[in-house]
């Protein structure tokens, strides 16, 4: 089961100032089972309708937000393609000569891709829906504390059902002189070729008076009354499959305009059935909520007449289903938290560790050492103070010339007399020049055995042939191979 919010917006007001103030607004909650969509699904079961302040109305998943047809003008063009940023920028060239003023101020929507232009590599003749910018981020501002999981903001005239195609047509009568019209033309900024005379059309005329007033008080103190909004009327027109408009009429012009009217099926309100000035609206078909929710159930179904585009595009983040992710993000917050404190324990624990060692080790050194003034590393302090006292007992160690030289004439024992060229003691290690084609892979062995070890000196010979160079000297360098021999680990 889903939810959605139907909302029919008021007219842009022309005469008042901004910022507006949004009073009580018609709206339909409806109840839609998924499992059930089709083409032969039952109609939406309607849970609530009304009139109610934006704070007080019910949260939806889906909020539907249907703009006056008379703020809406449809139109077309050839649109070139473009990415999002540069459209932008290029449609308001492409709508000038359609708009009586200026097209910065207007919001453009680029709506689907015309019949017989889908095909067309290039530039595709397009429906573009144009709206008043400011009016439009009103109405998203005013919306935006409601509690809705996805939106849209649909024309009215897109949101009335096409009309039947073997329909009885209502036919208005003709009261005044002869039309040059043809029938199905309707007097907007549309292409004469883009009219379609034979498709029947769908109006909807409802009172002005109760579309204001009970739908959307806007200011606190309104500046026309009741009475002037009685005599009016607000009619929406539906005359292609995108195609319409819609008008404020009082009325003698509405008797008027029946002349200019295109043949088709006839919607009216209560109070347009009872009191206009056309006849044949005294038996049109009730014009509800059923109606307007039949009407955007089917435009819903194309994304791209959908006027919240570009700026007013909805977020990825509002697209999401928070309330569902509440528990995971929960735990996940919980697993963090769990992991950050478990690090933040671990860690004090072995730094108390760490102190307690270097507690006992320098009290280790001053027990051995009670003449050590000030510890800064107690390990190798105290290696220091015991190689001094070795060398102040005349006792050697491992690393010493003789203990190094007796190990390895122990391992070198087997070596041919003139093997050993060279034998140098420096940095606490030996250093073997060994003539080539000696058998170094046995020797390694023996040193092994001896506790030694014995790697290749790969920077001796080039380190002494580069001092000999930079001091002038001509040392000779010994032939063969360097190796370097230390205790075992």
């Amino acid at each position: 089961m889903s939810t959605t919010l139907y909302v029919r917006l008021p007219l842009r007001p022309h005469d008042q100032p901004q910022p507006w103030q949004f009073g009580v607004l018609p709206f339909a909650l409806v109840r839609t089972d998924a499992a059930r969509r089709g083409p032969g699904s039952t109609a939406p079961e309607v849970l609530r309708e009304g009139h109610a302040r934006i704070a007080d109305l019910p949260a939806a998943e889906r909020l539907v937000l249907i703009l006056a047809a008379s703020d809406v003008l449809l139109t077309t063009a050839a649109v070139p393609p473009l990415p999002p940023a540069r459209l932008k920028q290029a449609l308001p060239n492409l709508i000038e000569d359609a708009l009586a003023s200026d097209a910065q101020p207007c919001h453009i929507g680029v709506g689907p891709v015309l019949d017989g232009s889908a095909a067309i590599r290039g530039p595709r003749r397009r429906l573009l829906m144009v709206a008043d910018r400011a009016w439009l981020r009103a109405v998203l501002d005013a919306f935006a504390e409601h509690r809705h999981r996805r939106r849209h903001v649909l024309p009215a005239q897109l949101c009335v059902p096409l009309a039947a195609a073997g329909a009885p047509i209502t036919e208005a009568p003709i009261t005044e002189a002869p039309i040059t019209e043809a029938p199905g033309a309707e007097p907007t900024l549309r292409p004469t070729e883009e009219a379609v005379p034979d498709e029947p059309a769908t109006l909807v005329v409802e009172s002005a008076a109760s579309a204001l007033a009970d739908g959307g008080g806007l200011l606190d103190s309104a500046t026309e009354p009741a009475a002037a909004l009685a005599s009016q009327w607000q009619l929406t027109v539906r005359t292609g499959a995108h195609a319409g408009y819609g008008l404020v009429l009082g009325g003698d012009a509405l008797a008027a305009w029946q002349a200019l009217a295109p043949d088709g099926t006839w919607y009216a309100d209560a109070a347009a059935a009872a009191a206009a000035p056309i006849p044949a609206l005294r038996g049109a078909a009730r014009a509800g909520w059923p109606l307007w929710i039949e009407g955007a159930q089917a435009c819903l179904r194309e994304p791209a007449l959908d006027l919240a585009q570009f700026e007013f595009a909805q977020g990825r983040a509002d697209r999401w289903n928070l309330a569902a992710w509440r528990v995971p993000l929960a735990l996940l917050a919980g697993i963090v938290l769990v992991q950050v404190l478990g690090m933040n324990i671990h860690w004090l624990l072995l730094r108390n560790e760490q102190q307690r060692v270097e507690a006992a080790q320098q009290q280790a050194l001053r027990s051995a050492f009670p003449q050590t003034q000030a510890i800064l590393d107690a390990p190798l302090q105290m290696r220091r103070q015991v190689e001094q006292l070795r060398i102040a007992s005349g006792r050697s160690t491992p690393e010493d010339f003789l203990p190094l030289a007796d190990r390895f004439a122990q391992a070198a024992r087997r070596l041919p007399p003139d093997a050993l060229q060279a034998l140098e003691y420096r940095g606490r290690m030996l250093v073997v020049t060994l003539k080539p084609g000696t058998d170094i892979a046995g020797l390694r062995n023996a040193a092994r055995q001896a506790g030694l070890q014995m790697e290749e000196d790969k920077t001796g010979g080039a380190a002494g042939a580069a001092a000999g160079g930079a001091t002038g000297s001509a040392t000779p360098v010994t032939p063969g191979s360097r190796w370097t021999v230390r205790p075992g680990l």
